[in-house]
């Protein structure tokens, strides 16, 4: 058999019909890192026999499977796991041959799963049923691709008969960033962008295992509670910002990837945008090195907003018409 590097690995994700029971897979992501592997967890028998070794045998008591996905943003392949984390979408027609889908935040605890399919050469074609987001990470960086990283939870793999087939996409790069703010969410169309060196944003599910007696795998992953948190850096050009969080001040937040260079349908452009109603700027931060230019950074925190009843509102435009169960 041969060695092999980690290119070789393929990952790709389908949309769960039934909760926990695995389906085909319908998108394949290209990666750029990947951690997702089985895992299990064990329990010794330290009865004493007489002698002084510490333990006489050992049990497996858990089986399931965990890790992360990482890769560059493409507007297509991302919606998946964007359905992954916030569990409810609803798609429309943008222009012919395009389509934006409207991500909202399910206020179910068990949320949307997905079924991860996992092709490698020396070993079994596996799908990991249950697939459960635990976090997702957006990042863009002045030079870079935007990236993502999905941490997940499932079901242990089982052996399944898996093709890979890479379709084209719109790849979303952190020059296609806009940023703004406004006082709140109604102003965020009319505020002017804002030159940042980078943006980052976490959505964290806090994800509980539920195990039952007599069995070695999970029934199920329980969502708590739903947490945003990032950060943003820029020059240092007058003190608004640090205004805004040495006095508390809360702002609505938006964040673009808009390749406004690339038509997908009529007149569309591949586009990710997260809108915040609320967030408090919760720690400000400036770097002033004698040769550097005087940087500042901000960490927010995303909040509910009773106004809008929601915190936070997202919007995929791409060329897939929907994300539907396979």
């Amino acid at each position: 058999m041969s060695k092999y590097i980690g290119r070789q690995i393929n990952v790709g994700v389908g949309i769960e019909s039934t909760r926990g029971t695995a389906v085909a897979i319908q998108s394949w992501t290209p990666k750029t890192d990947l951690s997702f592997i089985d895992k299990a967890e064990t329990i010794q028998d330290e009865s004493s026999i007489g002698v002084i070794t510490d333990a006489r045998d050992s049990f497996i008591t858990k089986l399931w499977s965990e890790g992360d996905i990482s890769g560059n943003i493409e507007a297509n392949n991302i919606g998946y796991y964007l359905l992954g984390l916030f569990g409810t979408v609803s798609s429309a027609v943008a222009t012919t041959g395009a389509y934006t889908h409207s991500f909202t935040l399910s206020e179910v605890n068990q949320g949307k799963t997905l079924t991860i399919g996992m092709e490698e050469p020396n070993s079994s074609e596996y799908a990991f049923a249950l697939g459960s987001v635990e976090s997702m990470t957006f990042t863009a960086e002045e030079g870079t691709q935007a990236v993502f990283t999905v941490t997940m939870k499932a079901k242990p793999g089982a052996v399944a008969v898996l093709t890979h087939t890479y379709a084209v996409d719109y790849k979303l790069l952190s020059r296609h960033s806009i940023f703004k703010t406004a006082t709140n969410l109604a102003g965020l169309d009319a505020a002017s962008a804002v030159c940042l060196k980078s943006f980052e944003i976490t959505f964290t599910r806090n994800l509980e295992d539920d195990y039952c007696l007599g069995s070695q795998t999970p029934q199920d992953f329980i969502g708590k509670q739903f947490q945003i948190e990032g950060s943003f850096s820029l020059l240092m050009e007058d003190e608004v910002y640090k205004t805004y969080a040495l006095a508390g001040t809360k702002r609505a937040v938006r964040f673009d990837l808009a390749d406004t260079g690339t038509t997908i349908g009529i007149s569309s452009n591949p586009t990710l945008r997260f809108d915040l109603p609320i967030c408090a700027m919760t720690e400000w931060a400036k770097t002033q090195g004698n040769d550097e230019v005087v940087m500042q950074t901000l960490t927010f925190k995303g909040l509910y907003s009773n106004t809008d009843t929601s915190a936070v509102n997202t919007y995929l435009t791409n060329t897939t018409a929907t994300y539907v169960a396979a």
